[in-house]
């Protein structure tokens, strides 16, 4: 798994999903999707890829296309250690997570 000290926890009422958020510090869609999560209630953690050092940066995007998807399109949510959503789509979101 992925190293979890570089990630920062958002508390929320909604833990029954274990939800990892990867976005980028300067992408709107991503700052769309993390209003999402807080408004819905979810609690997750998240880091901004772009604000890594080079090293951890490679190692999760390095993990991220090994054990979900090779396309690297922002923001990406990791739900339960199985699935993903990639981008934000509101819709596909709330779908995904209720």
């Amino acid at each position: 798994m992925m190293d979890m000290k570089v990630f920062t926890k958002v508390e929320g009422s909604k833990t029954d999903k274990d939800l990892v958020f990867l976005g980028l510090s300067t992408c709107g869609f991503c700052k769309r999707a993390r209003k999402f999560l807080e408004e819905h209630g979810f609690s997750y953690s998240y880091v901004d890829i772009d604000k890594l050092d080079r090293d951890v940066r490679v190692e999760i995007k390095d993990e991220v296309r090994k054990n979900y998807t090779d396309d690297l399109l922002y923001p990406i949510l990791l739900i339960d250690n199985s699935e993903y959503v990639k981008g934000f789509k509101k819709d596909q979101w709330a779908e995904k997570l209720d």
